[in-house]
């Protein structure tokens, strides 16, 4: 079976297998650090109406719970927090490690996807959150 991931096609079964294990390793390596922010993922998921999981997904693999962060930021001093919010973003950020800056993040994550939602109403779930 064939699967598209991030807008490349993955051309073996051995590739694709390769790259889903070595996000799950990472997401099991984070699962200790993401056990801090347990509770206001979940309050932030049922205020959005999100999976608590999306959001720990999110914040393993874009910042490693704060692993590769300085001072919440990139190392290129582009993005910003747990979630890794653009510089771009007109609002003030919260403390990068937040149940605000949470919020924040999965309140872009809302409304990016209510976006592709309206532009493609036909594609399912799975696809509009690709």
């Amino acid at each position: 079976k064939i699967r598209v991931l991030e807008g490349t096609v993955c051309k073996s079964v051995f590739s694709c297998v390769a790259g889903l294990a070595m996000v799950r390793r990472t997401a099991e390596a984070d699962v200790v650090r993401l056990r801090r922010y347990e509770i206001p993922i979940k309050r932030v998921a049922r205020n959005l109406c999100l999976d608590p999981a999306l959001i720990a997904a999110i914040i393993s693999q874009e910042s490693r719970v704060g692993l590769l962060l300085n001072n919440g930021w990139d190392q290129e001093q582009q993005k910003y927090g747990l979630m890794q919010i653009g510089r771009q973003r007109q609002y003030p950020y919260a403390v990068w490690d937040s149940e605000e800056h949470i919020n924040q993040g999965s309140t872009i994550l809302v409304l990016a996807l209510n976006e592709v939602r309206a532009r493609h109403p036909t594609w399912t779930w799975d696809r509009q959150l690709r």
